[in-house]
């Protein structure tokens, strides 16, 4: 049985990276897009969901892409209107290769080179692209209106919205994760990731409403809110709300755990090398 995701990751795969020929196709294209990354997060934050074989397959090692695929099929190319959902997505598809290189740059060398001064580039041209971003996503909740809105629209566009801010955010906090293990934990990181990790958890309890399905991406969220807070008492709100989306999304609390997320963090802070 091949799943939704496999499914579409397969056809990206099969087609190749040229430029859609018309609207149809690069509006067909996104909703394929969309899947593998949703994928691809999962698996950086070490997600387990179970909620029903229509998410079984988001963990599967079925779906290989390689580099230079990954920054073609699902990085930048089919969104040349710039729109702020695929901004946020080109951004974070350049994380899992931005990740394996700096691993591959700390293991050979653990003092600073032209390499990792390389990626340190890298990542802050990547921050310095998902911030205008997050601004726009931001602007874009706060001008939502469910008066103008059509009935049957209304929570499924707050829905969107409040899940595209925080998976905008979430890749700010990724990437001031890598930033921090590959130039070493700043003031201003610090500073700005802790801004949004309580961002994430203001938007998370506004999103509560839309559980299970709705919100589901709000259990990324709070994962990497949770990487971002720099005080034990933030920390403790946020495993407090993850306890209480897992049981209402999953039905249980294996989404949280402390050996978990201390994990995850030193993923993205480069300290498993």
């Amino acid at each position: 049985m091949v799943s939704h995701t496999q499914g579409a990751a397969r056809m990206m795969k099969n087609r190749g990276f040229v430029e859609p020929c018309d609207k149809f196709e690069r509006n067909l294209l996104h909703t394929l897009r969309g899947p593998v990354v949703i994928h691809q997060c999962l698996l950086m934050t070490g997600c387990k969901l179970n909620l029903s074989k229509v998410f079984d397959a988001l963990l599967t090692d079925k779906i290989q892409f390689s580099s230079r695929e990954w920054k073609s099929f699902i990085g930048k190319g089919l969104d040349p209107s710039n729109s702020p959902d695929g901004q946020w997505l080109n951004c974070i598809a350049a994380i899992p290769d931005l990740l394996q290189r700096s691993k591959a740059v700390l293991k050979l060398c653990k003092a600073p080179s032209l390499q990792t001064l390389s990626l340190e580039l890298e990542t802050r041209s990547l921050l310095q692209e998902v911030k205008p971003t997050i601004t726009t996503l931001c602007e874009r909740l706060q001008a939502y209106d469910p008066k103008s809105t059509p009935a049957e629209l209304r929570d499924h566009l707050h829905a969107h919205y409040l899940r595209s801010l925080g998976l905008a955010i979430s890749t700010g906090i990724a990437l001031n994760c890598v930033l921090s293990g590959l130039e070493g934990t700043s003031a201003e990181i610090c500073e700005e990731s802790s801004l949004w990790s309580e961002e994430i958890f203001h938007l998370s309890k506004i999103a509560s409403k839309y559980r299970p399905l709705g919100a589901m991406a709000m259990l990324i969220c709070l994962k990497f809110a949770w990487m971002g807070a720099v005080t034990v008492d933030s920390r403790a709100r946020i495993e407090a709300l993850l306890i209480d989306y897992s049981l209402a999304c999953v039905g249980s609390t294996q989404e949280v755990g402390y050996c978990d997320l201390t994990s995850m963090k030193k993923r993205f802070t480069l300290q498993d090398v």
